[in-house]
C-alpha cells in the first residue's frame, strides 16, 4: 500500500479510516484515547472509548456516566479534543471537537454489551470517596448513559516515522487540508 503521508486527500482518508478502525476493533491503538476538556480548575484529561466514526458526517462519539466531571465540563463549553498516538505507525491525530450530550439514548444502549453496561451504573456516582474499592456496586441502568457524539472542526496529524517529520492540518467547513511545519 502507498504511503498516505504523500498527498492530503490520501492522507485525510487514512485518518479517517484509523478512526472507523478504532471505534470498531477493540485492541486498535486508535480505541482508548486522551479526551481533554476545560474544566473547573482549568484543562482536564482522560482516557475514553471511541465508539464511532463517521467520515461522511464528520462525527465521532464516544460513551461516559453523565454524573461525571466531563459532562459538567461540556456542559460550561462544548468543545473539545480528542488525541490518538499509535506506536507501532509513530501517528498522532489531534482531533479539536463540537461535541452534544445525548442522555440516555436507546438506540446506542441497544449495541453497548452486557458486561460493558456495568460501567454504566455504578453507586456511588463517579468521583464519589469510597472507604473500599469493593463498596462500589455496579447495576446497569440507562439513566447512567450518556453518548457523546461531535463534530470534528480540525484534524492535526503528524508523522514521526518519516525524516523529516511530517504534519497536516485540516480544517475549516470541508476541513480543507494544508501541510504544515512540524
Amino acid at each position: 500500500m502507498s504511503d498516505p503521508w504523500t498527498e492530503l486527500e490520501r492522507l485525510r482518508a487514512h485518518l479517517w479510516m484509523r478512526l472507523a478502525r478504532g471505534a470498531a476493533e477493540p485492541r486498535d491503538p486508535f480505541r482508548f484515547v486522551a479526551l481533554a476538556t476545560s474544566g473547573a480548575d482549568g484543562a482536564e484529561a482522560r482516557m475514553v472509548g471511541l465508539r464511532r466514526a463517521s467520515a461522511a458526517a464528520r462525527i465521532v462519539e464516544i460513551h461516559t456516566d453523565p454524573r461525571t466531571a466531563k459532562i459538567a465540563a461540556l456542559r460550561r463549553d462544548p468543545r473539545g479534543a480528542l488525541l490518538f498516538w499509535d506506536p507501532d505507525t509513530q501517528e498522532q491525530l489531534r482531533l479539536s471537537v463540537q461535541f452534544e450530550i445525548a442522555f440516555a439514548p436507546e438506540d446506542r444502549w441497544a449495541k453497548v454489551p452486557e458486561a460493558a453496561r456495568l460501567n454504566y451504573g455504578t453507586d456511588p456516582a463517579p468521583g464519589t470517596p469510597l472507604s473500599e474499592p469493593e463498596d462500589l456496586r455496579r447495576t446497569p441502568d440507562i439513566a447512567r448513559f450518556a453518548a457523546l457524539p461531535g463534530e470534528v472542526t480540525r484534524m492535526d496529524a503528524v508523522s514521526l516515522a518519516h525524516d523529516p517529520h511530517r504534519r497536516a492540518v485540516f480544517d475549516g467547513p470541508d476541513l480543507t487540508g494544508r501541510w504544515v511545519a512540524p
